[in-house]
């Protein structure tokens, strides 16, 4: 089975920080057996082609190269606004041609052309797999930051189109489930209720097994494309093995430093706390934001050490060395800290978006808060340094279990056969996140 993966950007080395999932997620599907190859945009530090981790890598040139070394790094959306907004049609063109003729390669079992991010990746997945012909299938994949940026009438407009036009919709949580849903039904037609509709929480699952989502053939136009939740692997290979939780660690961070991170909101939590009972923070990532948070913790007396990006082999030894993990994001998709974390065997106060309900059993292997809180972030983190959080190896092995690469790659594959073989109808609408 040929599988052409479509992202905005690609580690250009196993020892890159940006965007590392993406490469878990290439080795899981080719450990499984998938022929991979993977079509990006250009990156100033990386050949045209080459190959990451027996990965076969395909970068495209579309415009100069500072507005190619900023979509590299994460900043499209930023990139794609004003006069800039125009190279977007250049680098939509190229990568759809680039998908298309890799679909076609050797293609004679059929090729999927899976594409991460619905704008402009998931729109290049659907416009290539029209090119390669009828033996081809596109997905396109749902992570969060695209559904934020879903915000006007003209984004979902295109949204819309896009994932109605697509074979099939992959989302990494069940929210974004309901969120793809509510735009490829009819209208008219009652939609599954989200907490983004009106800010409500849904009372959390109480079984491990997973769970039914709605009916999607019962409350979408027959025509719409399959809807499937299929979180995205945690690298355990970059872990490394549990250790015992150190007493005397820090709270570590992990993450880039951007607001909707919610870092600064961390350094306002701790500085909440008694001075003689802060913790010793360690935030790990690099990004944006950081002159302004070192700033922000020196004036709240916060003692907070800033590591700098780190290499995906070295994240597992801050989750060695941390007493507990805080995730104290304002939003997430998914929430890989949160999974990455608990398969250390590491506890973890998060804010309750994302995934985080799913993995998170309240003083078992941590805490939630509402984001955006530093007061309830605070309140957290004093229960959780006071209270006997151990992680032990099996909980944090059951925690992580639905994100195996294992997994991972089986809930694709199976999904890639269906679609590939005219048969996409059968495929079940059982979503794979673990619940409590």
């Amino acid at each position: 089975m040929r599988v052409v993966l479509v992202a905005p950007g690609f580690p250009t080395s196993l020892d890159d920080h940006h965007k590392p999932f993406l490469l878990d997620h290439a080795r899981a599907l080719a450990g499984a057996g998938a022929e991979v190859t993977v079509v990006c945009p250009a990156h100033p530090d990386a050949p045209r082609r080459h190959v990451v981790g027996d990965i076969e890598v395909r970068r495209v040139r579309f415009a100069p190269r500072r507005i190619e070394a900023r979509v590299a790094l994460g900043e499209s959306y930023r990139v794609f606004s004003g006069l800039s907004a125009l190279w977007v049609i250049p680098m939509i063109a190229r990568l759809t041609l680039a998908a298309a003729r890799q679909a076609r390669r050797r293609s004679g079992d059929g090729a999927v052309i899976h594409g991460h991010w619905w704008f402009p990746c998931g729109l290049v997945a659907v416009a290539a797999a029209a090119l390669a012909g009828r033996r081809s299938a596109s997905v396109v994949h749902i992570h969060g930051s695209d559904a934020a940026v879903t915000t006007n009438a003209v984004h979902r407009w295109l949204a819309r189109r896009v994932l109605r036009r697509t074979s099939a919709v992959v989302t990494v949580s069940e929210d974004l489930q309901h969120w793809a849903s509510s735009l490829v039904q009819r209208r008219g037609r009652r939609r599954p209720r989200s907490r983004a509709d009106d800010g409500a929480e849904r009372p959390p699952t109480q079984s491990r097994v997973s769970q039914p989502l709605p009916d999607i053939e019962r409350t979408v136009r027959p025509s719409v494309p399959l809807l499937q939740v299929v979180p995205m692997p945690v690298g355990v290979d970059r872990l490394g093995p549990a250790t015992p939780t150190p007493a005397d660690g820090p709270v570590v961070a992990l993450g880039r430093l951007m607001a909707e991170k919610g870092f600064d909101v961390l350094i306002e939590a701790v500085a909440l706390m008694p001075p003689s009972e802060r913790p010793e923070l360690a935030i790990v990532g690099d990004g944006p934001d950081r002159v302004l948070l070192e700033a922000l913790a020196l004036r709240r007396d916060v003692n907070a050490t800033f590591t700098g990006a780190v290499a995906p082999g070295e994240v597992g030894e801050w989750y060695r060395r941390a007493r507990l993990v805080c995730v104290p994001s304002r939003r997430e998709g998914f929430g890989m800290i949160t999974a990455e974390a608990l398969a250390a065997g590491r506890p973890v106060v998060a804010t309750a978006v994302g995934a985080a309900p799913q993995f998170i059993t309240e003083g078992v292997n941590g805490f939630l808060a509402p984001p955006d809180s530093a007061d309830a972030l605070a309140e957290a983190l004093n229960r959780a340094l006071r209270s006997d959080l151990a992680v032990s190896a099996s909980l944090s092995t059951a925690a992580q279990a639905p994100c195996s690469p294992r997994a991972h790659a089986a809930a694709l594959k199976d999904l890639y056969s269906a679609l590939i073989g005219g048969t996409h109808r059968a495929v079940s609408t059982e979503h794979h996140v673990h619940s409590k």
